[in-house]
C-alpha cells in the first residue's frame, strides 16, 4: 500500500517516514502525479489549500480508482477543526477516515496505523 502525503510543518512527513512504507509526497506547486497502486492519503490539519491540492492529486487521471482512505495529523486543542482537512476529503470522496493522530504521532500510533493499513491491503486483494 502506498502512502501519499502532504506535509507543511514536517509532522506528517516524520510520521510517514517512521511508518516505513512506500510513500509519495504531494508537492503543492505540482500535485499532478499519476499512481497505479492502492494508496492512503495522509494530510495535516491546516488550511483549505491542503484540501484543494490533495483533491487535484486524487482527481488527476485515474488516481481516484486507487484511493482507499485517509489519515490525518492534528491538534486536539482545535476541537471541531481537529483533522478537518481529512474529514472533508473523506466526505467528498466517500472514503473512510481510517486514522487520526496528534502532531507526528507516537510509536503506538505508528503500530496501530500499520495494522489498519495492512488490514485494508488484505481486504482489497481480489481472487
Amino acid at each position: 500500500m502506498l502512502l501519499v502525503y502532504m506535509s507543511i510543518t514536517g509532522n506528517v512527513r516524520d510520521f510517514v517516514e517512521r511508518v516505513d512504507m512506500k510513500s509519495y509526497e504531494i508537492i503543492p506547486t505540482n500535485p499532478f502525479h499519476e499512481v497505479f497502486e492502492d494508496y492512503i492519503v495522509v494530510v495535516p490539519s491546516y488550511e483549505n489549500m491542503i484540501t484543494e491540492d490533495v483533491s487535484d492529486f486524487i482527481d488527476y487521471k485515474g488516481n481516484i480508482a486507487y484511493l482507499q482512505g485517509f489519515a490525518s495529523s492534528g491538534n486536539l486543542n482545535f476541537d471541531d477543526l481537529y483533522c478537518v482537512n481529512a474529514k472533508e476529503l473523506s466526505i467528498k470522496y466517500n472514503k473512510p477516515l481510517i486514522f487520526t493522530f496528534e502532531y507526528a504521532g507516537t510509536d503506538k500510533d505508528i503500530e496501530y496505523f500499520k495494522k489498519e493499513v495492512n488490514s485494508i491491503a488484505v481486504s482489497t486483494i481480489t481472487v
